[in-house]
C-alpha cells in the first residue's frame, strides 16, 4: 500500500539526501552531489538585458527595481560595481548581480543550428561567437541559382551538390581556352597544386554578364596566401579583360558578391549562338 511515514522520515532513508534542521526547525533537503548537472526549461526572455533586449553578458548590474542589465546599458558610476539604471526614469543605483553571473557562467544552451548537424552544447556567454564560426551554420553558394547549404565546406558542396557544372584543368602560368555555354552559370577550374576556383557567370547586371573567379579554399590543404588571375574574351570588335589577386574562401555567410568582375555585353554573349570563347590565366 506504500509508505505512509511522514515525508522528513521518508527522505532520511533516500540515498545522497542528509536531514538538516534550521533554527525555525523546519525541514530542508539538500543533494550531497554537488557540481551536478541537470537540464531545465528557462524562458529565453530571462536571458536578456532588460535595456536593449539583447543577450546578457557579463558583468551584469540590477537596480533597485530589479531590471537586469549588461555593463553596455549602465552609465558609469563612481565605483567599478556600480551604474546608474537606463530603465528607470528617476537615477537608480545598479549595483553587480553576481548571482546572476554565476547562474549564467553555467548555463550551456545548444546550437541554434542543431537541425543541420550540429550537436554542440554551448557556454552561453560563447553562443554569439560560436554561431559565427558553425560549420553547419547556413551558407550562401556564389552560384546563382544556388539556394544554400548547410554541414559542409564549400568544396564539398559545389561538388556534390553541382555535379552539372563542368570542370576544366589549368595549368599555372598558361593561358587556357575554355568556351563557356550561353547557360552555364558557372565553371570549376583545377589547377595542378589541386587548388579549386570556380568562374561564376552572373546576370546581375544590366545589359550583359558578370565573370567573376572565387578560389574555393580547403582547410586541408596549406595553400598560398593568394592567387593571380586574368580573365579574357574574345568578342568581334576586340578583347575584354580583368586581371588581379584573389584569395581562398572557405565559406560565403553573406550573399555572394563579387569585389570585381569582368563585365560581358549580351551583344558579345548573342554573338556566339553556341559558347562563347573565355580565357584563363592563372599563377
Amino acid at each position: 500500500m506504500g509508505d505512509k511515514r511522514p515525508w522528513p522520515q521518508v527522505l532520511r532513508r533516500l540515498p545522497g539526501v542528509k536531514r538538516t534542521r534550521g533554527e525555525d526547525e523546519t525541514e530542508t533537503v539538500t543533494s550531497q552531489r554537488r557540481g551536478e548537472k541537470i537540464t531545465v526549461a528557462v524562458d529565453a526572455d530571462l536571458l536578456q538585458c532588460c535595456v536593449c533586449s539583447g543577450p546578457l553578458t557579463t558583468p551584469l548590474f540590477q537596480c533597485t527595481k530589479g531590471h537586469i542589465s549588461c555593463s553596455g546599458c549602465c552609465t558609469d558610476g563612481a565605483k567599478a560595481d556600480e551604474c546608474e539604471c537606463l530603465m528607470c526614469r528617476e537615477p537608480e543605483t545598479a549595483t553587480r548581480c553576481r548571482a546572476m553571473e554565476r547562474v549564467l557562467a553555467g548555463v550551456s544552451v545548444p546550437c541554434p543550428f542543431r537541425q543541420h548537424g550540429c550537436a554542440e552544447m554551448i557556454p552561453y556567454a560563447s553562443k554569439e561567437a560560436h554561431e559565427g564560426s558553425c560549420r553547419y551554420a547556413p551558407c550562401h553558394c556564389p552560384i546563382p541559382s544556388c539556394a544554400g547549404y548547410a554541414g559542409k565546406s564549400l568544396v564539398d558542396h559545389v561538388q556534390v551538390d553541382h555535379p552539372d557544372v563542368h570542370r576544366t584543368r589549368v595549368k599555372p602560368g598558361c593561358l587556357t581556352a575554355l568556351r563557356m555555354r550561353s547557360s552555364e552559370q558557372a565553371r570549376m577550374l583545377w589547377l595542378d597544386n589541386c587548388a579549386e576556383l570556380l568562374l561564376v557567370a552572373s546576370r546581375d547586371v544590366p545589359g550583359g554578364r558578370s565573370l567573376s573567379i572565387v578560389w574555393l579554399m580547403d582547410e586541408l590543404f596549406e595553400v598560398e596566401d593568394e592567387l593571380k588571375y586574368r580573365i579574357e574574351v574574345v568578342g568581334k570588335d576586340g578583347v575584354l579583360s580583368l586581371s588581379g589577386p584573389t584569395k581562398g574562401v572557405e565559406r560565403f555567410d553573406r550573399p555572394y558578391q563579387a569585389s570585381a568582375f569582368l563585365f560581358v555585353p549580351n551583344a558579345i554573349w548573342d554573338s556566339h549562338p553556341e559558347d562563347i570563347p573565355v580565357f584563363i590565366h592563372l599563377k
